[in-house]
């Protein structure tokens, strides 16, 4: 498979992001500037948590429509099979709803196609609904590689209620995702002697939503878990859905991503781990990278106890994952390898994740 082409030019955003209660319900008149014909592709309990009000609105905008239901991995396999659909019923747009992989999916169909795309995330877990780019797996569920697109998606429609009715896991995962932009973004940039201007802006976006997040983080937090709606509730998921995006979007080349996000990678290789969501492994990756970076033992404390409270445990146990000399050796080799583990601040060894490993399973459980 094709991985794209990391553009020259800088794609820093949709076209058009929305985020209101109620939203889903009108989105039918928006859709229909971008097609007339729309393959809807999502999971099964993303696409009924909306379809209801998304098909109705649809109708009522005169337009026809088709549904797929996503299952199992952003692979070649399933890129391909939504690409039949799409061609089979001349779709003029794709709708892709849910969660990350959905979402990633339909975004790759989409640029292959030449369509517009329009992403409707149903949980505030990742910022696939805003990037330029999709994760590919194999349908195993082990990392395969990074998909360059050529624009951000058209559309982003966010209904703060519909990320209410999703658990809350997927909410505090998403927190966990976006706090490695400040992380890895942090270690990145001591890499490079003069940043531009986009690797700057990003980290003082990175910056902002590392405090915002520790200031509304809690708040927001416990709207979700009451089935409310308020300002702390919308300003997360925009840091967790767009202000992510935008800073992955602008730090591309320079700071969207570093040693947390290849060890997720690698736990890829350990098949429980697929059933784990996404930021619950980049928040362990984390961890890793602050053992890695060797920083003082109280500061890395102090986010163990935050990322408990977000309902975290940073270690193998605490995400129920096998551990063994054999497994860290696998996990220490593709973490290594992995393209973004180059963006970190010195040259990173097999003996230094496995160090840093071993590190964390041995000192954290004790804080």
């Amino acid at each position: 498979m094709k991985k794209g082409v990391m553009r020259e030019y800088m794609q820093t955003a949709p076209v058009l992001y929305l985020n209101e209660e109620g939203l889903i319900k009108k989105s039918g008149q928006i859709v229909a500037e971008l097609g007339k014909r729309a393959l809807i592709s999502g999971g099964p309990r993303a696409l009924q948590s909306i379809e209801n009000d998304l098909v109705s609105s649809l109708d009522k905008a005169g337009i026809a429509w088709e549904k797929h239901v996503f299952k199992g991995e952003c692979s070649e396999n399933n890129i391909n099979l939504i690409m039949s659909k799409a061609n089979n019923i001349s779709a003029e747009v794709i709708i892709g709803v849910g969660g990350g992989k959905s979402l990633d999916c339909a975004k790759v169909v989409a640029d292959r196609c030449g369509l517009p795309i329009v992403t409707i995330p149903t949980i505030a877990a990742t910022c696939a609904a805003v990037t330029p780019l999709s994760i590919v797996y194999n349908d195993a569920g082990e990392y395969q590689l990074d998909y360059y697109l050529r624009s951000n998606p058209d559309l982003v429609l966010v209904d703060p209620i519909v990320i209410t009715n999703a658990p809350v896991k997927y909410f505090t995962s998403g927190i966990l995702d976006a706090l490695s932009k400040w992380y890895e973004g942090r270690a990145a940039v001591k890499n490079i002697d003069n940043p531009d201007i986009f690797t700057a802006s990003a980290i003082k976006l990175a910056e902002l939503l590392y405090t915002r997040i520790n200031k509304q983080g809690e708040e927001a937090i416990k709207l979700v878990r009451s089935k409310k709606t308020g300002q702390a509730l919308k300003d997360v998921i925009n840091l967790n859905i767009f202000t992510t995006g935008i800073i992955q979007s602008i730090g591309q080349k320079t700071c969207r991503g570093a040693a947390a996000h290849s060890i997720h990678n690698a736990l890829t290789i350990i098949e429980e781990s697929h059933e784990l969501l996404h930021g619950l492994k980049v928040g362990y990756g984390i961890v890793v990278q602050l053992f890695m970076e060797d920083l003082p033992e109280e500061e890395i404390k102090e986010v163990v106890y935050f990322f408990r409270k977000l309902g975290l445990e940073p270690s193998l146990k605490g995400l129920k994952l096998p551990y063994s000399k054999k497994i860290i050796e696998g996990v220490a080799q593709k973490a290594t390898t992995d393209p973004v583990m180059r963006l970190m601040p010195f040259k990173v060894s097999k003996e230094m994740v496995i160090l840093a490993i071993d590190k964390l399973e041995n000192t954290v459980p004790n804080y």
